[in-house]
């Protein structure tokens, strides 16, 4: 405790009962509880990076206020974000150590947002998803059941939570429920967190307050026949992924009654290496080795399988690292750039998509990149369109996510 270290977590301020407080989050979901400290002891966390001694932050302090604070003052607030797994050491190491362990010998992704990000009771959930197609903004109707499906070969989907994003989810899994007869889902994800490999997979099969969905463990088994285990040497982050948890919830809702349904989980990592390199992902051999793989396994399968992008689109403001507020005239730019972006993906342009971006140097943060880019290399020339463009704003202006849903026949 000599030289506390923060981890790499999210600080944010928030408001509880009329006082100002910040909130430290693990972004990894490791540490379970959120914590919230006075606005005060920001100071002294800014200066938790393991270079800095007790000592030398009350030197610090007295530097910048002109005032002594206690030794102890700053220990206790060290020590409660050490409770709570917060701070980078030997004890935080251990404790990861064994959720680690614990979640590779489980054969079951045990969901991390039912009860926060949705209800956990069936029937509530089925009430819940239910609603979203009635909603503001959703499709107007439950789905009916198809007499004679058109072929659907895949669909994007938002990512962001089901309170903002509930009625756009409604738009493609509406599309869904009346247009697909497939009975394997390919769910390309994208990864929040750094993975090593650009894509991720898991055989592991996916709890909802419905059962269990499970994994095509043939089409998983091909793969990493194919490939070797290199691209399982990530799985960790699907523990707590959300990207795909939203999606299973959906598809277990639709297809509830259909026990021949199964899943392909797979996570996109960033390609922001790439931007950086100026080239495009076709010309990186591990991204064309691994989608070669899939492409090939898919095609041998037999079976009918759709594909599924969980991928949100533009993510701009303080929240996500930008120097501006975002105002409501901002988000009319953003949507005049989402749509000349959305072209390229509706003509099934996998590089015309990229490209956009690369002019730009993804400015706007599109956050479901890998997966759609993916998605399109999958379909090949795919034609896709356009059911619904939405956008949320934090009313403060400190961040803005746009999300869509498309689908391809």
């Amino acid at each position: 405790m000599d030289y506390p270290k923060l981890r790499n977590v999210e600080v944010f301020p928030v408001q509880m009962e009329g006082r100002k407080l910040i909130c430290f989050r693990d972004p990894q979901r490791i540490a379970e509880n959120m914590v919230f400290l006075p606005q005060g002891a920001l100071f002294f966390v800014s200066l938790f990076d393991g270079n800095h001694s007790i000592r030398d932050i009350q030197v610090e302090y007295m530097r910048r206020f002109g005032e002594l604070i206690y030794s102890d003052q700053i220990v206790e607030i060290a020590e409660y974000l050490d409770q709570n797994y917060l701070l980078e050491n030997e004890r935080f190491r251990e404790y990861r150590r064994k959720i680690e362990a614990d979640f590779l010998r489980s054969p079951i992704r045990k969901p991390i947002l039912a009860g926060n990000g949705y209800e956990t009771d069936p029937e509530k959930l089925r009430v819940q998803i239910k609603s979203f197609f009635n909603l503001d903004g959703g499709p107007g109707k439950c789905p009916q059941r198809p007499n004679s499906p058109n072929g659907l070969k895949g669909f994007i989907a938002p990512h962001i939570d089901f309170m903002r994003g509930g009625p756009c989810y409604a738009w493609a899994y509406k599309e869904v429920a009346e247009n697909s007869n497939e009975e394997i889902f390919v769910l390309l994800g994208t990864s929040h967190m750094p993975t090593q490999k650009f894509f991720v997979l898991t055989k592991k099969s996916f709890e909802t307050p419905f059962g269990t969905l499970p994994t095509d463990q043939d089409i998983l088994t091909k793969l990493e026949n194919d490939l070797g285990k290199d691209f399982f040497t990530d799985e960790f982050v699907h523990r707590n992924e959300h990207s795909l948890e939203f999606q299973v919830v959906f598809l277990h809702y639709l297809f509830e009654d259909k026990q021949n349904i199964r899943i392909v989980p797979i996570l996109c990592g960033s390609f922001q290496e790439i931007i950086a390199k100026r080239i495009h992902p076709n010309e990186v051999e591990e991204v064309t080795r691994f989608i070669d793989s899939l492409q090939s396994t898919l095609s041998e399968y037999g079976r009918k399988v759709c594909l599924l992008a969980a991928a949100d689109l533009a993510h701009v403001g303080p929240q996500f690292g930008h120097p501006f507020r975002v105002s409501p005239s901002m988000m009319e730019d953003l949507k005049k750039k989402d749509l000349e972006m959305l072209d390229e993906v509706i003509k099934g342009d996998a590089e015309g998509f990229f490209e956009y971006i690369l002019r730009e140097n993804d400015q706007r943060n599109i956050c479901g990149l890998p997966p759609i880019y993916t998605l399109l290399r999958l379909l090949n020339q795919g034609k896709g369109k356009l059911l619904n463009y939405s956008q949320w704003r934090d009313p403060e202006g400190n961040g803005a996510v746009t999300f869509a849903s498309l689908v391809f026949y």
